[in-house]
């Protein structure tokens, strides 16, 4: 009877041993994969693969829509209502490169954008007088601008932390920009200020320079 005893618990013993051998294995196994979630410059959600030990690929989702209402501003004693919308929306691809044993990464990759677009409209807020004459904010018009970047743009910048974390969570912050061609600005306007849009050639030169699209994100990752 205690030999049959003894045999049952070098036999439990010896499972146990055998199920913590391969936990063990089971957790230094070593993870490639991780999804994100990131906020800053808009919201955004990714997947990313580790390829070696300092290179890692990314693909990525973002969506930066913002909008300003009746933002009043002065102009000549005239007082403007202002509204502002912006949308960016794009999907990415990029690879990071860490230099050093640390969390330091550079970052290089192409942005699609679906949309690249800040829309700015501006009316009177109050009845404005033109000699003898009294317009309505109404009847007065409105001014409105469009400006549209390329849809496609290179990508460089730098942050710190892993895309997958050698942990099971991980943080990181991601700060670049995407180069993008000029952007097309188209201008309308009605009313007494009709005559505004002729000087969209100027305002295409103005903003010619304004190639850049800023980009800062903290993200949460979950590594597997």
């Amino acid at each position: 009877m205690k030999k049959k005893k003894y045999l049952f618990i070098i036999c439990c013993c010896c499972v146990l041993y055998a199920t913590a051998q391969k936990r063990e294995k089971f957790s230094n196994k070593e993870r490639k994969n991780a999804f994100g979630i990131s906020g800053g410059t808009g919201f955004g959600f990714d997947y990313s693969r580790k390829l070696s030990d300092k290179f890692y690929t990314t693909i990525s989702y973002n969506s930066f829509v913002y909008s300003i209402k009746d933002f009043e501003q002065e102009i000549s004693g005239e007082t403007l209502l202002v509204n502002t919308d912006l949308d960016f929306t794009n999907i990415d691809v990029k690879i990071s490169y860490h230099p050093f044993s640390s969390a330091f990464k550079l970052v290089a990759g192409l942005g699609f954008f679906s949309s690249s677009n800040v829309n700015i409209s501006t009316t009177f807020k109050d009845n404005i007088k033109i000699g003898d004459v009294e317009f309505n904010s109404a009847d007065s018009g409105s001014l409105l601008i469009d400006m549209n970047w390329g849809k496609t743009s290179p990508y460089i910048g730098l942050g710190f932390g892993r895309s997958v974390p050698r942990k099971r969570l991980g943080f990181a912050i991601d700060i670049g920009t995407y180069m993008s061609s000029s952007p097309e600005i188209t201008l309308d306007a009605t009313g007494i200020i009709e005559d505004t849009k002729n000087q969209e050639g100027l305002l295409n030169e103005t903003f010619e320079s304004f190639k850049f699209i800023p980009y800062a994100a903290f993200r949460l990752s979950y590594s597997f």
